[in-house]
């Protein structure tokens, strides 16, 4: 991320795209937060798009399907939404990239309710597009299993969070990536 000339920038981070998800270690929490944070910071930067983010993500969130012994070691493999929530070309680029089949296994629930959370947003962004709206449309299941998400997450955010004190920092650390303790963030957080 740090490299001065471009083009050696930009060929370290397609093989890094490339072969994150066959890798297996511990240490990738610190690349893929590194990620995640110049998503957040950056959603409108096409660099990140054309170097194959997208292919990689989908990689990964299978690769989080498959192994959640992977997952649980706090990656964040979420970074399709913060790209495709401001730009039409980038959902369309998200959804060629096959990223929709990767979202809805996540809604599924095939992991945890925070991943159906952020499923559902990033494929609220990707419905918002006249080009990408048929793509998200073709999956009917989308809206059954986003309503009834919508209908249990007060539910589920009391009954497996909220109500157990010990329980609440693990919650924040979930939904929030670093974990934020206190009274009045787990309130929030919770009505949420």
């Amino acid at each position: 991320m740090k490299e001065v000339n471009p083009s050696k920038r930009r060929a370290s981070i397609l093989t890094f795209f490339r072969e994150l998800p066959s890798q297996d270690d511990d240490g990738q929490i610190l690349p893929i937060s590194g990620l995640w944070n110049t998503a957040m910071a950056h959603p409108n930067d096409h660099e990140f798009i054309e170097l194959g983010i997208f292919e990689c993500m989908v990689a990964l969130i299978g690769k989080g399907v498959r192994n959640r012994r992977w997952l649980s070691h706090d990656q964040n493999i979420y970074i399709i939404g913060s790209y495709t929530m401001n730009m039409e070309e980038f959902a369309e680029r998200a959804v060629n990239a096959g990223v929709i089949p990767a979202l809805v296994e996540l809604l599924r629930g095939r992991l945890t309710w925070v991943e159906q959370r952020v499923a559902v947003r990033a494929l609220g962004h990707l419905a918002t597009y006249a080009s990408t709206f048929p793509a998200v449309a073709s999956h009917g299941e989308i809206l059954e299993l986003s309503m009834q998400l919508a209908t249990s997450s007060l539910e589920i955010v009391y009954t497996h969070f909220y109500q157990y004190a010990d329980r609440r920092l693990s919650y924040h650390c979930d939904l929030l990536t670093h974990g934020m303790g206190g009274i009045e963030m787990e309130s929030r957080k919770a009505e949420e």
